[in-house]
Parts: structure tokens; sequence; C-alpha cells
């Protein structure tokens, strides 16, 4: 044991005087009250005061003094040392997959040696021989105190492959001028790798190198080989006793956790055939951690490549055409989104389309792939609704597996006596084979096939009347499949079962790839994306960014960049094991003398215990003289009266209140207390405050003529303003005009979550800008670059939009003349969605606006005040639009509500549309 402030031990010479100041000093008398003067008389007349303090009581606090003063000595208890503590050390610590034997008892040598040579006022120099998992080498480090040593060393943990000696090597060389007349005391795995003779090279230069090991049989890796049949094998060290381990087999769940599914004994050292290794994942020796104790097995799946088409805005929550289909796909394997020129490069083996995604100029591209050995799946929708089989282009044609009757069969509803159908069971020849069909399952509108010869050949799925709901037809060398319903939940309630996952499940992994040898072969440069790593505990996870791909075409062991765990997908999995491509196991020649590491002991300090020792003693000496002088019966009353007014006082703050004191709450914004309007700021102060005064105008418009009522709009700017509390934002678009990454993202998450962005170009080339207008058409585009808009068509007198409260057939600003673009609708589709944009270039805030007066500021051209009308009624309309939605849809029911009600009980018109027949 030493002390760290020897010094401090002068101060046990005060303990002389303390005996002589306490013996001088006798304590109080005690003061005791009589009730009466009779009791006196009955006294004895001895008088018996203290004189001094009792033996035991001076004892006490001579041994509390005594320990307070030996704690802040610091007392340290060393372990034992073997030799002398060198003044130079450095520290090799292995932390590779091979390191996790043993591994916190590597750790505490590590800091026993470390502290040792602090202690003594040496230099400490620790090296780690394993990158780190973006393939870089740790920077050696130099701790300046105990303290920063073991904070280092307590946040490793060995990582889960092999290390790299090669750049162990090169950092020594650094050190060479270092090294001279140091000790390095390598802490190693006892594992040869590649690199020793050039570690054995580098120390050279150093004074003493010193070798510690632990067991070496305690080393074991899984690996399995493929031969007749497949083999696994409880790896050692060549020369270590056979132990039996249990070797579990394993199955892959969907949430990426292993499922035990076998139990059976494995020895170590020999081969031995794993059982039923068609039935399982993996296999695993639960007494080795990590990677070590884990072999992956090849999915059991042909990996299928699969692109989604995409259209701006098909990802809108619950309504986007792709909403349902991208989550279901998540569930099954990863897949690319893209257009049909960003797919097709990539030799994809499935390509999902949804109605609208597969446009004229990219039709005979895909054609082409499909009789290549590609696999289309496609999905009905309005586009195709409103298309007749005479009208489609060959092209088209073909991409279909049947031909289709013109319109959209309707069962269910206002405009139909039919009801929506379930679906039949799958047959037994297809995909589907097997999938329980939910009851709540139906569909309500759908695609029909025409009636030919041979239409149930191709029928993968039906509904219970018979009509096909999923057909299927080879096209060359591919396949294509149609779905007669759309992916959304407006056609029916499939997407939201959990039976679409499960059918397009089954479409991935069990429809064949039919790739002919000359068609879309994968190239020798694919390489196959890192999909689930294993972890020390043997569980899956997410890769992290800094991993690289597999390459498909040669033999990659694992290292930090391509660490042991899955590759290639969900459908299949391909497995990079830490034994695949390595050579067997072997015994690390020594770098020097070899130590025998023990259950090392690091220095101990001792001033804590004996702090909490003397202040224990103080406080006892505290209690008995308060019980002595007859005032810990005091302090005892004052402290029962002071907690029973404290609780008083909290039940009738309690009772007064209602409710217990509470933390002040966050302040609420003003934007969530009211209804407002916001208009996104350009920068430029005279536009900004021509839009705000046009808001304002617009707002006091509405107020005066609904019973809404909206408080003062406000400007925001996406990214740094919260724009979930606004219905419809106003963006001014001017030249110059730009947005950040922020804002981008701020705006679409603003679309996705229903809301609505009215984007007016401010006249941008009309007379009364005098330019061309091209500079703000530029800086459209690139401000809406990455947002959700969904393709556009022109606003007509039959939209929601026209009639939502005024009936309107123009809709003029400032300018009149100028077109009105919202989301593109299909002909045929009655649910008409909620437009999220609307862009025009009318220049409606300047009509609006109203200054402090009530006066208008701007002229509108050329019809003057009844054109501002027009303009207000618009803008009134559009708030309505954003606060209601599509509720005046039905409007174009009525001429046919009226028309039946006209037939009488003629339930079937002979000129009912055959689409709509049930």
């Amino acid at each position: 044991m030493i002390l760290l402030s020897p010094y401090l031990l002068l101060f046990l010479l005060l303990l002389p005087a303390l005996w002589w100041l306490v013996r001088a000093i006798p304590p109080h008398p005690r003061q005791q009250r009589f009730p009466s003067l009779i009791l006196l008389r009955r006294l004895s007349p001895v008088r018996q005061d203290a004189a001094r303090t009792p033996l035991w009581l001076l004892l006490l606090r001579m041994v509390a003094l005594a320990l307070l003063v030996l704690a802040f000595a610091r007392p340290l208890h060393l372990p034992g040392q073997d030799q002398q503590t060198p003044q130079k050390l450095v520290l090799i610590l292995d932390d590779d997959w091979a390191a996790t034997p043993h591994w916190d008892d590597r750790r505490k040598n590590a800091l026993a040696l470390g502290e040792a040579t602090l202690r003594s006022g040496g230099r400490v120099t620790l090296l780690l021989n394993t990158p780190e998992a973006d393939g870089h080498m740790p920077r050696p480090f130099q701790p300046g105190d105990r303290t920063a040593l073991q904070q280092f060393l307590a946040g490793l943990s060995p990582h889960t492959w092999p290390g790299d000696r090669q750049t162990l090597a090169r950092q020594l060389q650094a050190l060479a001028p270092d090294l001279h007349g140091a000790t390095v005391i390598a802490l190693s795995n006892g594992l040869a790798q590649p690199g020793d003779e050039a570690l054995r090279a580098a120390l050279q230069p150093a004074r003493r190198t010193e070798d510690v090991r632990w067991p070496r049989c305690d080393l074991i890796r899984l690996s399995i080989r493929q031969e007749s049949q497949l083999t696994a094998q409880a790896e050692t060290l060549p020369d270590c006793p056979e132990q039996t381990r249990r070797l579990l087999g394993m199955t892959l769940e969907k949430d990426g956790h292993f499922a035990v599914q076998a139990d059976t004994p494995l020895p170590t050292g020999t081969w031995r055939t794993l059982p039923d290794p068609d039935h399982f994942d993996a296999f695993s020796l639960p007494s080795v951690s990590g990677p070590a104790g884990m072999v992956l097995l090849p999915g059991r799946t042909d990996q299928h490549r699969v692109g989604l088409l995409h259209i701006n805005g098909d990802d809108a929550p619950l309504t986007g055409s792709g909403f349902y289909l991208t989550r279901a796909l998540q569930a099954v394997i990863p897949y690319q989104e893209g257009t049909v020129d960003s797919l097709l490069p990539r030799h994809p083996d499935i390509i999902i389309a949804t109605d609208g995604t597969l446009s004229d100029a990219g039709l005979s591209d895909i054609l082409g792939w499909v009789r290549k050995g590609g696999i289309l799946i496609r999905f009905a929708g309005p586009e195709l609704a409103r298309q007749s089989q005479q009208t489609m282009k060959d092209d088209d044609a073909a991409l279909l597996p049947v031909p289709l009757l013109s319109g959209m069969r309707q069962l269910g509803g206002p405009m139909s006596w039919g009801s929506p159908q379930k679906l039949a069971p799958f047959p037994a020849d297809t995909p589907f084979a097997g999938l329980t069909i939910p009851e709540d399952a139906t569909v309500s509108r759908q695609l029909l096939a025409q009636p030919t010869d041979d239409l149930s050949r191709h029928v993968w799925a039906t509904l219970t009347d018979g009509t096909p709901l999923v057909t299927a037809r080879q096209e060359g060398g591919g396949l294509i499949v149609f779905f007669h319903i759309t992916p959304t939940a407006d056609w029916s309630s499939l997407p939201l079962s959990g039976l679409f996952p499960q059918m397009m499940e089954r479409l991935i992994t069990r429809t064949p790839i039919m790739q002919t040898k000359t068609g879309t072969n994968h190239t020798t440069s694919d390489a196959l994306a890192p999909w689930r790593v294993l972890t020390l505990d043997k569980t899956l996870v997410p890769p992290s960014p800094a991993i690289r791909p597999l390459p498909s075409t040669t033999e990659q062991p694992v290292d930090a960049l391509h660490q042991a765990g899955f590759y290639g997908g969900a459908a299949q999995h391909h497995p990079l094991n830490l034994a695949d491509h390595q050579p067997p196991m072997a015994d690390e020649a020594a770098l020097g003398p070899i130590r025998a590491a023990g259950q090392a002991t690091p220095e101990q300090p001792l001033w804590p215990p004996l702090m909490l020792l003397a202040l224990g003693l103080i406080l006892l000496d505290l209690y008995l003289s308060l019980g002595r002088a007859g005032l810990f019966r005091m302090a005892r009353n004052a402290t029962l009266s002071l907690g029973a007014g404290l609780l008083i006082v909290t039940q009738l703050q309690a009772a007064t209140t209602g409710q217990p004191a509470s933390a002040p709450q966050a302040p609420v914004p003003p934007a969530a207390l009211a209804i407002r309007l916001a208009h996104i700021q350009t920068g430029n102060a005279d536009t900004d405050e021509a839009v705000q005064q046009g808001l304002e105008g617009l707002t006091h418009f509405l107020n005066q003529r609904s019973t809404t009522h909206l408080d003062s709009p406000v400007g925001v700017v996406p990214g740094q303003d919260d724009l979930a509390f606004y219905p419809l934002l106003y963006w001014p678009v001017i030249p110059g005009t730009h947005l950040d990454p922020a804002g981008k993202t701020a705006l679409a998450h603003y679309l996705q979550h229903n809301g609505m962005i009215l984007i007016d170009e401010m006249g941008a080339g009309s007379a009364m800008d005098g330019t061309d207008g091209q500079a703000t058409r530029t800086a459209l585009r690139q401000a809406m670059e990455g947002l959700p808009i969904p393709p556009l068509a022109r606003l007509t007198d039959q939209h929601t939009l026209s009639h939502t409260f005024y009936l309107l057939h123009d809709f003029p600003g400032r300018i009149a003349g100028q077109p009105v673009y919202v989301a593109r609708q299909g002909n045929n589709d009655d649910s008409e969605t909620v437009s999220p944009v609307i862009i025009g270039n009318a220049d409606w805030a300047h009509a609006w606006a109203i200054d402090q007066n009530g006066e208008h500021p701007f002229a509108v051209i050329p019809d003057g005040e009844n054109q501002r009308t027009l303009a207000y009624r618009f803008g009134f309309n559009t708030i309505i639009y954003a606060l209601t939605g599509n509720y005046k849809n039905d409007q174009r029911h009525y001429p046919e509500m009226l028309k039946r009600l006209r037939n009488g009980d003629d339930d079937s018109p002979d000129d009912a549309d055959e689409s709509e027949a049930p």
C-alpha cells in the first residue's frame, strides 16, 4: 500500500492537542425541570456534575479524526508486481473476434499494467490491432492519467471481424523513435494472422517484448463446408482436447430474429453432417459469442431484383398509388424505385408498375425486357379504365395478360345495385395457393377481362362471382401479371388486409425467373448489397452506411467493410461467415517471453471506504452528544412538527387548486389557437408585403361572407417554422426563389400529411410583367425538385374547386386568362381526391390586397372590379376546398340520380353503362 498524499499525515500530530482540549473543557451540565418544590426536598444533597468527557467518547472522536486524516492522505492498495515497472510502456491490445474470450480479463490486465507505469511517472501508449467499422485503424492512445486510461478501456468492445496486423506494424514503425528503450507488452489472442512477421519486425527497436496469453483452447470458431453433404466443425487450435458443445439449428423470422428449431451435440475438432440443412437458416454454438459461434446458410429462395416504377405523388399517405404497395414490399425484399430509363440498366428481375407509370415512351423498352425474361407486375386504375382495347397501342396491349373491357365495373355504392365481392379460394396451381383469405377483403371496383376461349388458363385469382382478380401470361421468355384492381384502398379493401403483402411475397419469391442465357443475366460487375450483419450477441441488425457490397465473383473474406451477415436482400439470404475463405486456425508465434495472464487486480483506492467510516463515526458522536445533552428529544419533536406542518400545507394547497403543483407548461404556439392562412416568404420586401396584404383582404372577405373566422395571416419560412398549423400555404414564386434542403423536407412533409399549397407565378411573362417569364419558370422548377408533386391537369369548371361555394367558369386574379393546374384525376374515377397543389400565374395576391384604409392599392386587368370579385370568389372556394376537401364532389351524381327517379320503378334502364353493371 502507498499514500498518494503522505504529507497530510502530519495532521495526526494534532491528536494530543485534541486530547488535551477535550479533557480541559468538560461538557455542559444537563438541566432538568421539576414540577414541584416538594421534590427538591427529597433530592439527595450530593452534587454529581460531570467533570470531564467519558473515555469511550474521547476514543471515538480520536479514531474518527485519525481516519479522516488517513483518508485525505489517499492510501492506495497495489497488486503484487512480478517485475520492475517500465517507464516507457507500449501496450498492444487485440480487440478482434478472437479476443472475445476473456475480454474483461484483457481489459483488467491492460489497466493494471498501464496504471503501474502512470503511477511511477512513466508514459503509456496503447495500440489496437483491429480497424473500426469504417475501415480506418484507430490511432495510438496516450493517456495522461489513470482515469483517462480507465475510461478509454471501458469504452472498448471486441469487433466481429479479424484484426489487421499489417496496418498495426506500420503504426509501430511510425513510433520507432518512441520504441527505443520501451517495454512492449502484447495482450494477444494467440491466433496466427497475416502480418505477424511484419509485426515482429516492427517491434525490433523495443528494449523488451512480452506476450500475455490466455488459455488457447478456449478459442472456438464454427465453420461449414459443402461437399456431398453440408458439414460443420467447431474448430479449435491444434492439439486441443475434444469438447462437446451444443449446436442449435435456427430459422430466421420475419422480424430478423432467430428461432431455435433443433438441438444436437457437436464435438470440437471433427466434421459432422448437419441435420436437415434445407430446413434451417443458421446454426449456432450458444457457448461461443459473436460470428465465431454462428454460421449462416444460403437463402431458400432465388434472388429476385425488384424495381418499382413511380410517379410524383404516388407515395402520399393513405391515398397515393404506391403507399400500401411500398409497405408490402418492405416486409418482403429490398427494392429500387425509379423510372423505366433508370431501372432497366440495373437489370431487375421483377418490375412493378402502378396505373399511369408506363408512359408511351417506355412501352417498347419494357416489352423487350419482358420478352428477354423479366417479370412485369401491373395494377389497374383510372388510366386503363378509360382506354378501350381497340384504341390501345400494340405495345400497351401486349403488356396485358388478357384483353380488357372498356370502362370500370362498380360493385356497391349509390351508382350500382350490386354489393362488393369477396375473394374466391386460390387455385392450387398458382403462387397464391394455400393463402388464407380474410373475411373482410372485398372488391368494389375492377376492370373486367374480355371473355375468350383461353381466359381460364391465365386466371390466378378470382372473385366469388368468377370474374378475374389476377391474371398472368407468358410473353416471350418473361411473364406478365396483372391485378384487375388498384393497389390502393379506393377499389378494394385488399391492400388494407394482411393478405396483400403475402400475395406480393408469393409473387416475388415463388414466381420463377425465366431469363434466357443471352438475356438480362447479371454482369460480372454485379455486387450484393448488405442486408443484415451479425453482432456480438448473434442478432441481425441493419448495416452501417460504411459497409460495402459483397462482390459476387470473388472470394471476399470477412473484414471491417464486409462484415459477417446476409447480403443480397431478404428474398435470398446470401451469407458471409467468419470462417469463409479463411485458412485453418493456427497458433501465433510468441513475440517474446510468454506471461500467463491471471485474474489481474488493478490498484484499489482505499480512501473512499476510510472517508465513509470517518463520517459514520462523526455522525455517531453527534448523535450520542445530543442524547447526553437532552437535545435529541427536542430535535425529534421539532422534526415531527416540521413534517406535520409541511403535510398540512401540502393538503391545503391541493384542496385549494384541485390538483398538485406541476411544472410550467410550454407556451402554446399562436397558430395552434386559431385558423390562419400563411404565405412563404420570398425575401423580397415588396412581394412579401403585397402578399401579406392580399391574404389580409381574402381573410376579411371570407369572414364577412361565411361563419368561418380566420385570424390574421402570417409569413413563414419552411424548415424554420412549423407548417402543420396552416391549412393553406400561398407560395409566390419570383426569379431567384429557392429552398434549402431543410425547407424542401418541411414542404414535402407538409404535402404528405394533407397540406395544400397555392403556387402563384405572380403574372410572370404577362403584359404587366414585362419579361418572358423564363427566369420565374426556371426558379419554379428548381424549387419543386424533390417535392411530391403529383401529375397535373388544367383546372376546369367540372372540378370540385370550381363549385365548392361559388360556381366559377374562370379563375382570374390581377391578370385574366391565365391557366390554373391541379392534380390530375381519372375520367372514370368517381372518388376525386383532393389536390395538394394548385399552380397558376394569375397574381391573385395583388387582386385580393387591401391597405390599412381598406382600399385596394393594385388595379386588376382588364375587367376591373368585376374581375376582382371573381378573384375573391376563387380565393373563397380555395379556402373552403382546403378546409373541407371534396365534399361537393357528389354533385356530379345529381343528373344520374334525377334520371333514375324519373324512371320510377324501373331498376334496369336500357341505356345503363355496362361498366356499372353489378
